[in-house]
Formats: structure tokens, C-alpha cells, sequence
């Protein structure tokens, strides 16, 4: 009797220890097959798409445009772009690429890379420029909007150590891998709309915890299963300030939802606070993050043909 006893809790306890590993099991094979995986099986499946998707449409002219250079940091209510036209006029153009990016070609490398790593995940496919291409050009408006501002952000945050003064890389260097891109879905909450859902290097939460102008909290209502909350410092009517990264991190630290913050009050709560294509959106984007991050930009511009009147 006392030998069955003894194996019956041997016998529960390897259960419970296992438990654990089952479900994490369970969950990266959720996370494996997310739409994204799905939409790049399905660009492997039809190469024709692929070199459609890295060419310019043929009705189009390719101009080039100066990268905007770094700005030095400003005083509440000034602009750099004060008697500058041609830096005024960048912005807008830059303004306008972030709300519609068309061509995967004219992303930074690191962002090519994550979509990349993609193809890697998803059935171990060839990472190519063209595959990726096609992959991106399957994805509708609001999701390359949502892929491009949040890269573009993590891209140009860089992480300083709160008490040395150490430089810990850039916010891009926390992701791992992309998961999902989750654009506008009108059946979904807030929660669920206009960010990406990654799994996270594995220091990534540590140096969040560490990093000055990113404050700590818990996810109490919004973003169930991402409790930890890391908020990029941001204020109302601060110039440059308004906009801001929020990563929400599972318990474990392996998988975060990182979105942007645009708004403040009651208009945080509705899906247009993460939305770079909203009024306003882009504007306090491209304060927050003026590096545009590419050398030269290739500008599609419809060729127009003016007739007179006989």
C-alpha cells in the first residue's frame, strides 16, 4: 500500500512539472501558426506574385529624395523645420509614405530582415528579396502602415541605461522574431488592432527595466496574457514628446504586443490612438522619430500627360 502511494505521488508530480512544459509547447506552436505564416506559405505558392510585388509599376517615375538627417533635440514649441523648405517638404513626403508604404525595397534593412526571419519561421522558407517582397505587398494598407511606424519607432529609440549612462542598442534590437502584424479589424477591440505581436530577445525585459524614459506598470484591463507594461515617456502638448512605444510583455518575457501610443484621455481607448494613418497621427510621429532612416528614397509619382485645347 504504502509503495502505491508513494508512485501515485511520483506519479503527480511528474505530471505537474510536465504540465508546464506542454503548455509552453502549446503556445509557440499557436504562435507559429498565425496568419503571417499562412500569407507567407501562400506567397511561396504563387511565385508569379513575387516579381510583381519588387518592381514599380511601369506608369510610374522614380525620383530621389535627401534622407533626413538627425535633428538635435528642441526646446518645447520650437521646429527644425523653421525657414527650412526643403526639410518641411521631406517630412510631408515622409509623412505621406508612412501612412501607404508600397515597396518593400524602400525599407531599412533591419526591417527587411525581420520579415526575413519570417520566411525562416514559417515552413523554413528561402529568406529572398523577392519572396519577402511578395509577402509584404499580400499585406493590406493598415497593416503596412502599423509594420513600417512601429519598426520605424523601435528603429530610432535608442535604450540608455537609467543609472550609467550606458547605451544598451536600439529598441529594434529587442525583437527576435515577428509573429503577427495586426492592422484595423473593426470586429476586434482596441487591444487587438494596430500593433505587432513578436517574440522578444531574451534580455529584452531586463533591459526595459533598466532603461531611462521607460516606465514600468501592469496591463490590468487591456492586453490580457501581456501583464508587464513598459510605457515610452511622453506628454501632452510637449513638442516631439506625444507619441511613444508601449510594450506589453507576457510574465515570462519571451512574447510582447508593441504598439505606439498617439493620444491622450478617452481618445487613447479607441483604435485611431495607434493608428499612424489617423488625423494627426503621422505629425506627432515624425516628431517623435524625425530619422527617416534610408539614404535615398525612390518616389512614385504618377506620370501625367497635359494636353492643350485646340
Amino acid at each position: 500500500m504504502r509503495t502505491h502511494f508513494v508512485c501515485l505521488v511520483v506519479l503527480l508530480g511528474t505530471i505537474h512539472i510536465a504540465q508546464p512544459a506542454k503548455v509552453q509547447a502549446e503556445e509557440e506552436s499557436s504562435f507559429t501558426e498565425q496568419p503571417l505564416c499562412r500569407l507567407t506559405r501562400s506567397a511561396a505558392n504563387q511565385p508569379g506574385l513575387e516579381g510583381h510585388a519588387f518592381a514599380y509599376p511601369q506608369d510610374t517615375e522614380l525620383l530621389t529624395v535627401r534622407a533626413f538627417d538627425a535633428q538635435p533635440a528642441l526646446l518645447p514649441g520650437e521646429s527644425s523645420f523653421a525657414g527650412n523648405s526643403d526639410l518641411l517638404a521631406d517630412r510631408k513626403l515622409f509623412e505621406r509614405f508612412l501612412v501607404d508604404w508600397l515597396f518593400f525595397e524602400d525599407l531599412a534593412p533591419e526591417q527587411r530582415a525581420l520579415i526575413g526571419r519570417l520566411l525562416a519561421r514559417c515552413q523554413g522558407l528561402q529568406d529572398s528579396a523577392a519572396l519577402a517582397a511578395s509577402v509584404f505587398a499580400q499585406l493590406d494598407a493598415s497593416q503596412r502602415a502599423t509594420f513600417v511606424s512601429i519598426t520605424h519607432a523601435l528603429l530610432n529609440t535608442q535604450l540608455i541605461d537609467r543609472l550609467n549612462g550606458q547605451h544598451l542598442g536600439h529598441a529594434i534590437d529587442l525583437v527576435e522574431d515577428l509573429v503577427d502584424i495586426q492592422g484595423q479589424n473593426d470586429s476586434l477591440p482596441s487591444d487587438h488592432q494596430f500593433q505587432l505581436l513578436v517574440r522578444l530577445a531574451p534580455d529584452a525585459a531586463e533591459k526595459l527595466e533598466h532603461t531611462t524614459h521607460f516606465e514600468k506598470g501592469e496591463n490590468r484591463v487591456y492586453h490580457k496574457g501581456f501583464p508587464l507594461s513598459f510605457r515610452q515617456f511622453r506628454k501632452i502638448g510637449l513638442h516631439g514628446k506625444e507619441a511613444g512605444l508601449h510594450f506589453c510583455i507576457t510574465r515570462d518575457g519571451r512574447f510582447a504586443q508593441i504598439h505606439v501610443d498617439y493620444r491622450f484621455g478617452l481618445l487613447h481607448l479607441v483604435p485611431t490612438n495607434s493608428d499612424v494613418r489617423a488625423e494627426g497621427n503621422h505629425q506627432r510621429h515624425v516628431d517623435r522619430w524625425p530619422q527617416f532612416g534610408f539614404g535615398v528614397k525612390r518616389v512614385q509619382v504618377r506620370s501625367v500627360v497635359l494636353r492643350r485645347r485646340d
